[in-house]
């Protein structure tokens, strides 16, 4: 004990533990008793923590219960009882200069024999990401300080001294992520991925998430390459997971991907395969077949891939073409469409198919789906024309260009879009709509054109909406609207169309307008698949704003299962790696009224869609849970028909 400050020898062994334990945080045995564990990748032991006092010499470690508290900044708020504001958190998590608090995720790896460099690792580690501000110098030293400091807690703790792995995204804009490894390894911390994580820990080497049969040239697209422009005979393995996919032969990422993500929907609406594997040698001969013409074929369990002849490939895509025609826009309405009440004027060729699905579940759930506005097709129509955005539109369907002269001309027209003017009655109309009917709240000013949300063509994600508070005046309104209204012509959005032929000339853009969901409790998708006469209900869902669509950094929703969706059984098939929602036992009256409610759904919108032999028609609902005067409230805040292609093999 000759280098424990005397004023500590002084009190005995008893209060020199107590210093120690309070020094480091570690009071209450967390790490020894496994204590607020959740599971990550149905594997792996996991704790949410953060280190507080970042600005003095020790940091303290704090490893909290995730089912309590709603994030990190809650628990620092409210379980640390410093009362700040999630806007004070940030600044005092992301700038290097005012930084108090480090926030991060720590997976227990005692008992799972994780070897790298023949060492044995006990731990791994993983930054949540908050956009750091530190340049990659400080990123660095910020990395090595957190493992440093988790380490010295956990020798603490368990005694024996130890290091951990830290986990680092691929993904260039996150914060940190693979570009500062060598440095890192350069200091005795080894690191891995996510997806490599879960596969030394035991997890599936290979997920089908949309089986059937593909035929397409097997292209690598790197993390870094942006310039790669995929054709509808590719089949495309992502080392990093895209945000939307443009129609293609088949779709494989080498990271981990959500059943209910924009992709895998998409997928489904395609027919489209879609796999997930933890590496190019899980996939038995892939790396050696690409560049090449293959033939790909996957169920629930199994994958094999061949090469393939052209004569094959041929007659395959010439079974896959499907033409989708839209509805004709009408332009004889121009007033505000109030969703809230039967009208004739609700339909898809006046508001849109987004609107006209939000007034039937409206008029049938008004207890869980808020009150809904529409502009209708008109004054798209008339902004266009007024612009002559209308002419360029006629050139370009007049035209065959190559496709980065096509893309020059689609932006041209966004451009023309983007200067124009709106017609001012609209704007006093939608001022007005905000004071008489939202109380000035923070509207949504969405996406609902007559090429989106219908039975065959399912268009997620293609198109923008825009947020819109009314203190930010007309200029700002306008602007919105206007980018709404250009988001029609984005290369993406075109392509789609394209890959369906669908004709350009009739495509129009009307807005659903209501009230936005500001600091969700949660949100989420529940899906219905019909399989044997069976309706099952999938629900994804994650605490707070955390997107479940198009997931970050490794993030893992929630997902739950009712196997029958007439039954009250349900399986909870993975746990949020952030905080758990409907798994929590207070939440499980929410619970039952989604699935109730995705099941009217179900009924309500599948009762109009055409069937087809190969086809088989679910619904996709997004949600929000919120927090209202103390109680949580489910709010539906949009479905659509979403047609699955059957797998053909």
């Amino acid at each position: 004990m000759a280098n424990i400050p005397a004023i500590v020898r002084s009190f005995g062994s008893t209060y020199l533990l107590i210093f120690l334990l309070s020094t480091f945080g570690f009071a209450q045995n967390i790490y020894i008793e496994k204590k607020f564990q959740f599971l990550s990748f149905e594997k792996i032991p996991t704790w949410v923590g953060v280190a507080a006092n970042w600005e003095k010499a020790s940091p303290s470690i704090h490893l909290y219960d995730g089912s309590r508290y709603k994030g990190h900044a809650e628990y620092i708020s409210k379980g640390l009882q410093t009362g700040i504001s999630f806007q004070q958190f940030k600044d005092q998590v992301r700038n290097p200069q005012t930084r108090k608090y480090m926030p991060f995720f720590l997976f227990d790896l005692r008992g799972m024999n994780i070897q790298l460099g023949g060492t044995n690792y006990n731990w791994a580690l993983r930054m949540e990401d908050y956009r750091y501000l530190d340049n990659p110098q400080q990123m660095q030293e910020t990395c090595l300080r957190l493992l440093n400091t988790v380490a010295q807690y956990i020798n603490q703790q368990a005694g024996g001294r130890s290091k951990g792995i830290l986990i680092l995204p691929t993904y260039e804009k996150a914060t940190p992520n693979t570009s500062i490894a060598p440095a890192i390894n350069q200091r005795g911390y080894p690191n891995l991925t996510l997806g490599q994580l879960a596969s030394k820990a035991g997890g599936k080497k290979i997920e089908v998430l949309n089986a059937g049969t593909a035929f397409g040239y097997l292209r690598y697209v790197s993390k870094n390459n942006t310039e790669f422009q995929p054709s509808p005979q590719d089949i495309l393995i992502y080392e990093e997971l895209p945000q939307r996919v443009p129609p293609v032969g088949g779709i494989i990422t080498l990271q981990p991907q959500t059943p209910l993500s924009h992709i895998n929907l998409l997928a489904k609406n395609r027919g489209t395969i879609n796999l997930y594997v933890t590496d190019l040698k899980s996939l038995l001969h892939a790396d050696e077949l690409i560049n090449k013409l293959v033939k790909i074929g996957c169920s629930e369990r199994k994958v094999f891939i061949s090469e393939a002849s052209m004569e094959e490939a041929k007659a395959f895509w010439a079974k896959r073409v499907v033409k989708v025609a839209i509805p004709q826009p009408k332009l004889s309405v121009s007033s505000i469409v109030d969703l809230n009440m039967t009208n004739t004027q609700q339909g898809i060729p006046f508001v849109g198919a987004k609107a006209a699905n939000y007034a039937l579940i409206r008029q049938s759930l008004p207890a869980y789906v808020r009150q809904g506005y529409a502009i209708p097709f008109t004054h798209y129509f008339t902004t266009i024309k007024n612009c002559g955005a209308d002419k360029l539109i006629q050139a370009l369907a007049s035209q065959k260009l190559q496709r980065n002269d096509r893309n020059a001309f689609l932006k041209k027209i966004r451009e023309t879009i983007l200067a124009a003017s709106i017609d001012k009655s609209l704007l006093l109309e939608v001022n007005t709509l905000i004071s008489q009917k939202f109380n000035n709240a923070k509207i949504r000013l969405r996406s609902s054109t007559n090429c989106e949300d219908l039975p065959e063509f399912n268009g997620a994600g293609l198109y923008e909406s825009k947020g819109f508070k009314k203190a930010d005046g007309d200029e700002v309104l306008e602007r919105k609207i206007l980018q709404v209204y250009a988001s029609l012509w984005s290369p993406l959005a075109y392509e789609e169309r394209e890959y369906y032929f669908i004709d350009h000339a009739k495509v129009g853009m009307a807005i659903l307008i209501n009230q936005a969901f500001p600091d969700e409790y949660a949100n989420g998708v529940a899906l219905s698949m019909v399989e044997k006469e069976n309706i099952s209900i999938y629900i994804n869902s994650q605490f707070g704003e955390n997107a479940v669509t198009n997931p970050e950094n490794g993030q893992i929703p929630e997902s739950i299962i009712f196997p029958n969706g007439l039954k009250d059984n349900y399986n909870v098939r993975t746990r949020s790696n952030i905080h758990d929602v409907f798994a929590q036992p207070f939440l499980k009256h929410h619970l039952s009224v989604l699935k109730k409610a995705a099941l009217e759904i179900h009924y309500l919108l599948t009762q109009r869609a055409e069937k087809r032999e190969d086809t088989s028609f679910g619904i996709d609902i997004e949600f929000k849970l919120m927090e209202e005067a103390g109680q949580h409230k489910l709010y539906i805040k949009q479905a659509r028909l979403l047609q699955v292609i059957l797998p053909s093999h």
